[in-house]
């Protein structure tokens, strides 16, 4: 008795020469998913997760603008070179593209960003941009231009973005100072 072959026998490999499938079958099985081992059998993870991520950013659940500002504020009569610094953690579960980046110094202190998703740097996470943005300046840093990332910003629960606001002043703050951030973009679902 011959044996029947099925195409779930051949996920992810190539079927035995002459093997022609049943006719009106013009699908072959690319996966399954093991609920014992919560694993996918037979289908490359990556190809998966790249499907996952295009989809995911095209299901927009909130905006995020202005009205999620990161600011951090340097005291009046803070000494040249203090530093300080905000941190915004995204909340669990949720994902993040972000498509613009706005960033707000004003006199005496110089501004910068840092991401945590970046490689560190000397065990703290890496400043987005290579010199701090100069006292007294409103920039807009828009992340998928060339000479930026090239594409959104993509930040995931328990990823952070850090204001740093350093006083340039030589004889120090004259009055409380502030460094702002403005980030835009969109909160998507979460799918990988």
């Amino acid at each position: 008795m011959k044996e029947k072959i099925v195409p779930q026998q051949y996920a992810g490999q190539r079927p035995p020469k002459g093997w022609v499938p049943p006719l009106g079958q013009f699908l072959n099985l690319l996966g399954v998913y093991d609920n014992d081992t919560g694993y996918w059998v037979g289908l490359p993870l990556q190809i998966l997760r790249e499907a996952l991520l295009n989809a995911e950013s095209q299901h927009t659940e909130d905006r995020i603008d202005e009205r999620d500002k990161i600011e951090v504020t340097i005291p009046n009569a803070s000494a040249q070179d203090t530093a300080k610094t905000e941190e915004f953690e995204v909340p669990s579960g949720e994902v993040w593209y972000l498509n613009r980046l706005n960033l707000v110094t004003e006199a005496e202190v110089s501004g910068n960003i840092r991401i945590s998703k970046f490689p560190k740097v000397s065990d703290v996470d890496k400043k987005y941009l290579g010199t701090d943005q100069a006292a007294g300046a409103n920039t807009n840093y828009d992340l998928d231009a060339a000479g930026q990332l090239g594409a959104d910003l993509r930040l995931v629960g328990g990823d952070k973005l850090t204001v740093v606001g350093t006083v340039t002043a030589v004889g120090g703050t004259t009055a409380d100072r502030k460094v702002t951030l403005n980030i835009y973009g969109r909160k998507a679902r979460r799918l990988v």
